[in-house]
């Protein structure tokens, strides 16, 4: 069942997607209507989720789940891979690229491949204070607090020189 992301508790699970691109704006009207079908019919064990989603910076997709009472579960996160496969197919898009990092430069977004992005750390170009987006958060709640960090408060940081 859809909510609005405001009406989601702060520790409702979440899942970030990130593009290797921007959407258009067309991209965005298109996506979220299927994002707002899919959730709309999402469940787990034929019971409603209690979800949402955020398209953030024109680039990420967030997806949320209020699990205090229906928890997601391994058929119903599969079913969201599955959509989420789908848009990447349909638009063209990158979204389940993990080792593609996204980081900020003069507030632009930037993205590497895991291996150019430690290159750059190792040469300079990037820093400990580089902001980066650690799509690896878990919580909603952590989307305001540590989503959008340097690297050296993220799981970038094991890339430092020591």
């Amino acid at each position: 069942m859809y909510y609005p992301s405001n009406k989601l508790d702060d520790n409702s699970r979440v899942w970030i997607y990130q593009a290797n691109r921007e959407f258009t704006i067309d991209e965005q009207v298109e996506i979220a209507h299927e994002l707002t079908t899919f959730i709309t019919n999402w469940t787990a064990h034929q019971k409603d989720l209690k979800a949402s989603f955020e398209i953030l910076l024109n680039r990420f997709i967030a997806i949320m789940v209020d699990e205090s009472n229906i928890g997601a579960t391994g058929c119903s996160i599969d079913k969201c891979l599955h959509f989420i496969q789908k848009l990447e197919q349909k638009y063209k898009i990158i979204l389940t690229d993990r080792l593609l990092l996204a980081y900020k430069e003069n507030d632009e977004i930037k993205t590497l491949p895991k291996n150019v992005f430690e290159e750059s750390l190792q040469s300079g170009k990037l820093n400990a204070d580089t902001i980066v987006f650690n799509n690896l958060i878990s919580k909603k709640s952590e989307l305001q607090s540590a989503w959008q960090v340097p690297i050296k408060n993220s799981w970038h940081s094991i890339m430092l020189k020591p």
